[in-house]
């Protein structure tokens, strides 16, 4: 993986890394001003050959590839960056100063919404959470009057069942948009003009892991996960689904997240012996297989290992 760094004229590593080992024994050329053209091999006890590519002999070499693994998904349902959970909610506080639209594309590019708040806890560590990020200024919460009086309610349809109003608040035709005072100590709520620009508030449903592997029955659009998805894709599976005669299975997969060593999402066309209909691997948004011949469709999930992916829904 050494490639010349046309402009450093140095070795570099071909992720773009410093080189920062050189072994015992290795070609002089390692300590050189490098040039494009030439390629590196490890021979018989561990030296280090530098040669042109531009060889006219063919020579079959072994590769060995690395790839950087991510960080070990959470145990609590919330994996965003600066994420966490309280009352089964994943907050996540953005200090960007934006207005109550910008405020709403922010969290839908999260999987978020404005954030409800339900509880004295979850208000103390939204504030708490506002002053890490650096939002003290306040902070858009997620409930809106839009007929610009004093009663407001969650965009995200949930019940009104906590507020914590500075006294005197909301104040008719004062904004129909909510906002926390992240600057006190016990975050009181205002309503401010929509176009007001502070940052803003998250919140999402933490997830459940899906820990049973079962062949069905599976109904049309019933969505099917992997075991043990979202935090851990260890355990094989193999699903079996089934329309009326004279019909074909189509399926969807959402979302696949699998090591392309490893682990593999193999669908058949019938339940034993079919053509295979897809091969799976890496990572798959959206895509859907259909059956060839058959009504029945196997799904297969295959890992071998499944270290540090979802695995599929």
């Amino acid at each position: 993986g050494l490639i010349c760094n046309t402009n450093t004229k140095r070795w570099q590593w071909s992720d773009g890394s410093p080189l920062d080992y050189k072994p015992p024994s290795y070609d002089s050329n390692l300590d050189q001003p490098c040039s494009t053209g030439t390629s590196w091999d490890i021979h018989e006890g561990g030296y280090w050959s530098n040669g042109t590519n531009n060889i006219t002999k063919s020579r079959t070499l072994y590769v060995f590839c690395t790839l950087q693994l991510q960080p070990p998904l959470s145990g609590d349902g919330c994996d965003g960056v600066n994420e966490e959970r309280v009352d089964g909610t994943c907050y996540q506080v953005r200090s960007n100063a934006v207005s109550w639209q910008d405020a709403q594309g922010i969290c839908r590019s999260l999987g978020s919404t404005v954030a409800s708040i339900h509880s004295l806890e979850a208000n103390q560590f939204v504030r708490r959470e506002a002053l890490v990020q650096g939002a003290v200024n306040g902070i858009y919460i997620g409930a809106t009057s839009p007929s610009n009086t004093n009663t407001f309610s969650w965009i995200d349809g949930s019940k009104w069942d906590y507020q914590n109003y500075y006294p005197g608040f909301p104040i008719a035709g004062k904004g129909q948009c909510l906002a926390m005072d992240t600057f006190s100590n016990s975050g009181e709520w205002m309503n401010m003009d929509c176009n007001s620009r502070m940052g803003v508030a998250c919140a999402r449903k933490a997830e459940s892991p899906h820990n049973n592997c079962t062949a069905g029955p599976w109904n049309e659009g019933q969505v099917i996960y992997s075991p043990g998805y979202p935090y851990d894709a260890s355990e094989p599976c193999d699903y079996f689904l089934t329309v009326p005669p004279g019909k074909r299975v189509r399926v969807q997969v959402l979302l696949l997240e699998a090591n392309t060593c490893c682990d593999r999402l193999v669908m058949e066309d019938n339940l034993l012996g079919g053509n295979i209909v897809a091969n799976l691997t890496g990572e798959v948004t959206g895509q859907y297989y259909t059956t060839l011949s058959s009504n029945f469709m196997r799904v297969s999930w295959q890992p071998k290992g499944g270290v540090n992916v979802r695995g599929t829904v």
